[in-house]
C-alpha cells in the first residue's frame, strides 16, 4: 500500500504546479494563525502585562471573525472568483500578521489579530474549494487532501520549536513568519488559475441553490463529520495533560509528547489515505475511522501508564488520518464547481459551532464526573452518530440525496 500511495502522491504533480504550492502553502499559513502564538502567550502576558484572564483574547480575536465572515467569503468565491478572494485574504493576514510585530501593547495587538482572522476566514475554506478544483478525480483529490493534511501536521510539529526560539529574542518575533503570507499572495495571482464553471450564478439564485444542497440528509450528515471530529478532538484534547498529569503523574513535558505521538499516527494515515479510499467507499470509511476513534477514547479513559495512553493517541492520530482527508473530498465533491465555495463554508460554519461548545460540554462532564468518564461520553457520542448513519444510509437517504446533488451513484453510502 505504501507503494501505491507514493505513486498516488507522484501523480499528483506537485512539483510542477505552483497553484498546488501555492495551495498548500496557504494551508500550512493559515495553521500557523493560532498554533504559533500558543508558545508565546506567556512571554506576551509578561511583556505586555496582561492578567493571566484576558491572554486568552488574543486566540479569540484572531478565531472570532471566521464565526460570521466564512459564509460570505465562501459565497464570494463562487460569485466573484477565486483568485482575488484568496489573494485578498492572504495579503490582509500578512499585513495584519507582520505588523505585529512593529506594536507593543494589547489594544493594537488584538486589532491586527482581528485583521488576520479576516484573511484566515477568507483562505481557510477557500484551500479545501482549490483543491476539489484541482481535482476532480475522487482518488487524486483524496489524495490531495491527504496530502494537505500531511503538510498541516508537520507544521503542528516544527512550531513550537520554532516559536520558542523566536520568542525567547522578543515576543513580537514569531510573528515575522507570517509575512510569508505575502509572497504567496503574490504567487496566487500570477499562477492561480479560475475555474472552467458552465455558469457564474446570480446572488439571488445562487443562495437558493446552496441552502438547498446544505439542507439535504446526505450534506447535513457530511457536516457533522467534521463538527463532530472538533467537538471530540477539542474535548479529548483539552483534559489529555491533565489526565496525564493528575491521574497518571506524568511530568507535563512528557504528556505533551503526547501530541506528537498523535500527530504521527495522522501523518502515517493521511499519506496513505489514497489507496484507502479507492479500495472502500469514501462513507463507511469515515464511519469506520469514527468507530476507531471510539475505541481510542475508552482505551485513554481505562489507561494505567503514559504508554496505553501514548498508544490510544496514537490510534486516535491513525483515525484522524483518515477522516480529515476523506470528509473533505467527500465535501467538494458533493456539489458543482459553481456552488462549492458556499458549501464548505456552510461545513465551516458548523465547525465553528462544534469548537465553541466542546470545551462547554466537556468541562461540564468532567465538573460532574471526572476526566475519565467524560472520555467515555464522547466514545459514546461517537458510537451513536456512528450508528445513526448506518441507520439513514439503510433507510436509502443518503443514497437519494447523492442523487439529487451530483450524478446518480451505486453501492453502500452512495459513493
Amino acid at each position: 500500500m505504501l507503494g501505491r500511495a507514493l505513486e498516488d502522491v507522484r501523480d499528483l504533480g506537485m512539483h510542477r504546479s505552483i497553484a498546488l504550492q501555492v495551495t498548500l502553502g496557504s494551508s500550512v499559513m493559515m495553521i500557523m494563525g493560532a498554533n504559533l502564538v500558543y508558545p508565546v502567550l506567556p512571554v506576551i502576558a509578561q511583556s505586555l502585562a496582561v492578567p493571566e484572564g484576558q491572554i486568552g483574547l488574543v486566540l479569540t480575536a484572531f478565531t472570532l471573525p471566521a464565526v460570521f465572515l466564512a459564509p460570505v467569503t465562501g459565497a464570494l468565491t463562487d460569485l466573484r472568483g477565486r483568485r482575488v478572494v484568496l489573494v485578498g485574504g492572504l495579503l490582509i493576514y500578512g499585513v495584519a500578521g507582520l505588523s505585529i510585530a512593529l506594536v507593543d501593547t494589547l489594544p493594537w495587538l488584538l486589532a491586527l489579530r482581528v485583521a488576520q482572522g479576516v484573511g484566515y476566514a477568507a483562505v481557510m475554506p477557500l484551500v479545501v474549494v482549490l483543491i476539489g478544483d484541482a481535482f476532480p478525480d475522487p482518488r487524486q483529490q483524496t489524495t490531495a487532501q491527504g496530502v494537505k493534511v500531511v503538510f498541516d501536521r508537520m507544521t503542528l510539529l516544527a512550531l513550537p520549536a520554532a516559536a520558542g526560539v523566536l520568542g525567547a529574542i522578543a515576543w513580537q518575533w514569531p510573528f515575522v513568519i507570517y509575512g510569508a503570507a505575502l509572497p504567496l499572495a503574490l504567487a496566487a495571482a500570477r499562477w492561480l488559475p479560475e475555474p472552467a464553471m458552465e455558469r457564474r450564478p446570480n446572488a439571488p439564485s445562487y443562495l437558493k441553490e446552496v441552502a438547498r444542497a446544505a439542507v439535504r440528509v446526505r450534506s447535513l450528515v457530511i457536516f457533522s463529520m467534521s463538527s463532530l471530529r472538533f467537538f471530540v478532538e477539542l474535548s479529548f484534547f483539552i483534559y489529555v495533560p491533565l489526565f496525564a498529569l493528575n491521574v497518571l503523574d506524568v511530568p507535563v513535558v512528557r504528556g505533551g509528547l503526547l501530541f506528537t505521538v498523535f500527530a504521527v499516527g495522522s501523518i502515517a494515515t493521511a499519506g496513505a489515505v489514497g489507496p484507502l479510499a479507492a479500495r472502500f467507499e469514501r462513507m463507511p470509511l469515515v464511519v469506520g475511522a469514527f468507530v476507531v476513534q471510539a475505541a481510542a477514547l475508552l482505551g485513554a479513559s481505562v489507561a494505567s501508564s503514559v504508554w496505553v495512553l501514548g498508544l490510544a493517541m496514537l490510534v486516535f492520530g491513525l483515525a484522524n488520518g483518515v477522516i480529515s482527508p476523506v470528509q473533505k473530498s467527500l465535501l467538494t465533491l458533493s456539489v458543482p464547481l459553481e456552488l462549492r465555495g458556499g458549501y464548505v463554508s456552510a461545513d465551516r460554519l458548523a465547525q465553528s459551532v462544534a469548537k465553541s461548545i466542546a470545551p462547554l460540554v466537556a468541562g461540564l462532564v468532567v465538573a460532574l464526573a471526572g476526566i475519565a468518564v467524560m472520555f467515555q461520553v464522547m466514545a459514546g457520542v461517537v458510537g451513536a452518530w456512528a450508528l445513526g448513519v448506518i441507520v439513514l444510509d439503510r433507510l436509502g437517504l443518503l443514497r437519494s440525496d447523492a442523487a439529487a446533488v451530483a450524478a446518480p451513484l451505486a453501492g453502500p453510502f452512495a459513493d
